[in-house]
């Protein structure tokens, strides 16, 4: 009996380790090269919409409470605009995650864009996210973030072209 659960544990520990060896590559390799955003990444989405993409990078933070929201770049297609961002939390337990639904992007002659699709993943200091927003009906060149949330409220403004282009 003794040399049976002896065996048992022999071949448990030597299944682990293999296992262990023939999974240790993959995260190697997810880790090492996929610094972006896993399985849901929002960029891959604009390029499977085909036409110019415009990056244009933002790089504007506002202050909620004691956190940070940072608006990161901006991505404009010809079918969507999608912005990037991270929110940095101060305390790191009893955080509440933040709600992307909160920002509207407004255009100079006060349309609200409508958010069609939003996501995040959450990091030991906050979370970054993205939001898509439909095109506006006229051509602008600038429009402005707009957080209200509750009793907070916060704008940006953002460029939409690069420095350059549009003139």
């Amino acid at each position: 009996m003794f040399r049976l659960a002896s065996t048992i544990t022999i071949i448990r520990r030597v299944l682990l380790v293999v296992l262990i060896l023939l999974l240790l590559p993959h995260y190697i390799g997810r880790w090492s090269t996929n610094k972006g955003w896993g399985i849901n990444d929002p960029l891959q989405a604009l390029k499977a919409d085909g036409g110019i993409m415009t990056e244009i990078p933002i790089g504007q933070s506002f202050k909620i409470d004691d956190d940070t929201f940072t608006a990161e770049t901006v991505y404009v297609t010809s079918k969507q605009i999608l912005m990037t961002y991270t929110y940095r939390v101060k305390q790191t337990h009893n955080a509440w995650s933040f709600p992307a639904m909160s920002l509207k992007l407004v255009t100079p002659d006060g349309q609200q864009l409508d958010s069609r699709d939003a996501g995040s993943h959450g990091t030991s200091s906050g979370s970054r996210g993205y939001i898509a927003y439909s095109l506006p009906d006229l051509p602008v060149d600038h429009a402005t973030i707009v957080y209200d949330w509750y009793d907070r409220k916060a704008q940006l403004d953002i460029s939409l072209v690069k420095a350059g282009e549009g003139e």
